[in-house]
């Protein structure tokens, strides 16, 4: 069973259960108890022991909502110290809050004395150091609940005997309501026999007869004496139940759990129905925990044993009365924070200055290695230099060499392209004005005359109509398009000496 410890992080593989009450230890481990007679301090083991009713004052405490949670432990304290009249110097008071819809919030609270709790846990400090938790006994059994061993809903009494003290514990649908200690101990039951049949019988003898006999002892005074002892027992556990009943409100009383130290007390059934009014039920749970030995641990071992794996797997929030704390981790510790940062100051100090010297060293290296690697390059870079002046030099040659040649082969691919031009798109200018009279007959207009000047063709127009002359100049626009660079007409007008109109026709040939 490995367990881990909230955020500590802290991991146990057992757990050493401590009674301080008759100095015996058990150790749980690998879901199993055993008895363990010298028990030593283990980092990995965790301990744990509880608190009877007897050393405790448990009472409730109202603290107003108002009150931060911060502040709580400290208001708590005060209020104690008003109402129970105790000195907080003096006294260890842990709590446990009770839900409620009330305007105050409700705290049950543990009180132990400082030195009493010291006094009473010296002798297992004489074997371990440290103690994890210290719980109030009537805590055990809410693991029950938390556990799913027993319902929680309705109301539970639970009324135990342990050798030097008994108490009556009181739960609500599965939260602790109320406790109280009685009078009644095994011890003090063997007292009262004495004291009733002048019978000093040993205690292991009249264990037994609790355990196995009660009803079946044959000596009328002692049958007298237990009768007597129980009644007066019972007596007193229905007056507690009735108080409890009337200031805790509550109806009835659903289920009684009754045990001891020694087990199951014979007959005890049949006095809690002859006096409570409800046959009690057998204080016998299943905690799946075994053994390794004929060891039978108590009732209470084994409700704080399964307390002590719920606590340290889930963190589970109860109140801890311990004063004796393992000291955290070295790390966690004034003086070792104290320690770890001279310890850091010191390599960091070291550090540093062999940090800058290896890298100096290291640069030295590699700034050899370079001059090295350049010196040995130096040689090639001026080759290659050589051969690039070279070639530039060629490249240089080539470029003048390109231009000529390219201005030769320009010169003859105009030539070429003129020739091309003229022997292809050249449309010769006596087929043009051949066709250009035709035209002039088809529109009957004639020329009177005709002038050349490089390629400036006037041609004086005679025509009986303007008209004609206008359309004439049209058709020869758009039918020698490509072959007319330009066209244009003077002023038509009419002959002052007849009647034809005149106009000169100006044509660019291409």
């Amino acid at each position: 069973m490995v367990i881990k410890k909230d955020s500590t992080k802290t991991l146990f593989n057992s757990i050493l259960i401590a009674n301080p009450y008759t100095g015996l230890f058990s150790l749980i481990k690998n879901n199993t108890i055993d008895p363990i007679a010298k028990p030593r301090f283990l980092a990995n083991q965790f301990t744990s022991s509880y608190l009877s009713n007897k050393e405790m004052i448990v009472s409730n405490i109202y603290i107003s909502r108002r009150v931060p949670d911060e502040d709580l432990h400290s208001a708590i304290e005060i209020k104690a110290e008003e109402e129970l009249g105790i000195n907080e110097e003096e006294y260890i008071i842990d709590f446990l809050e009770v839900e409620s819809n009330t305007e105050e919030r409700l705290f049950h609270i543990f009180v132990v004395k400082a030195d009493q709790l010291y006094t009473l846990f010296d002798p297992v400090r004489n074997y371990i150091k440290y103690i994890d938790l210290v719980l109030p006994a009537p805590l055990l059994y809410n693991v029950l609940y938390k556990q799913n061993i027993l319902q929680s809903n309705g109301v539970h009494v639970f009324i135990y005997f342990m050798h030097n003290d008994a108490f009556i514990t009181i739960y609500k649908n599965g939260d602790f309501a109320y406790s109280k200690a009685l009078d009644q101990s095994l011890e003090k039951m063997l007292d009262k026999y004495y004291e009733i049949t002048g019978q000093h019988t040993g205690q292991d003898t009249f264990l037994n007869i609790l355990k196995h006999s009660a009803s079946q002892v044959s000596s009328t005074a002692s049958q007298e004496a237990l009768m007597k002892i129980f009644r007066e027992l019972f007596l007193n556990i229905n007056d507690i139940i009735i108080y409890a009943k009337r200031a805790l409100k509550l109806e009835s009383i659903d289920e009684i759990y009754i045990s001891s130290d020694i087990g199951v007390i014979d007959g005890i059934k049949e006095h809690s129905l002859s006096y409570l009014g409800k046959q009690s039920q057998d204080f016998n749970f299943k905690y799946d925990i075994g053994t390794n030995t004929q060891y039978v641990a108590t009732q209470l071992e084994l409700l704080l044993a399964k307390t002590s794996i719920d606590y340290i797997e889930n963190n589970t929030s109860l109140p801890n009365l311990t004063q004796f704390h393992r000291p955290p981790s070295f790390e966690k510790r004034p003086g070792g924070k104290f320690i770890i940062s001279i310890a850091i100051a010191i390599i960091l100090g070291l550090t540093l200055p062999l940090f800058y010297l290896m890298s100096s060293y290291i640069n030295n290296i590699q700034t050899y290695r370079y001059n090295y690697q350049s010196n040995e390059l130096s040689g090639e870079v001026d080759n290659y230099k050589k051969i690039l002046a070279e070639k530039k030099q060629e490249i240089n040659l080539l470029n003048a060499e390109e231009r000529i040649e390219a201005k030769v082969y320009n010169a003859k691919a105009t030539t070429l392209n003129t020739i091309y031009d003229k022997k292809v798109n050249y449309r010769m200018k006596s087929q043009t004005f051949y066709d250009l009279t035709n035209d002039l007959k088809q529109f009957d207009v004639s020329v009177d005359k005709l002038q050349n000047d490089n390629n400036i063709f006037s041609l004086s127009l005679v025509s009986e109509g303007d008209r004609k002359v206008t359309e004439l100049i049209k058709h020869i626009s758009n039918k020698y398009y490509n072959d007319i660079k330009s066209i244009d007409i003077k002023l038509i007008e009419k002959d002052q000496n007849g009647t034809y109109y005149k106009g000169i026709l100006t044509m660019e040939l291409k």
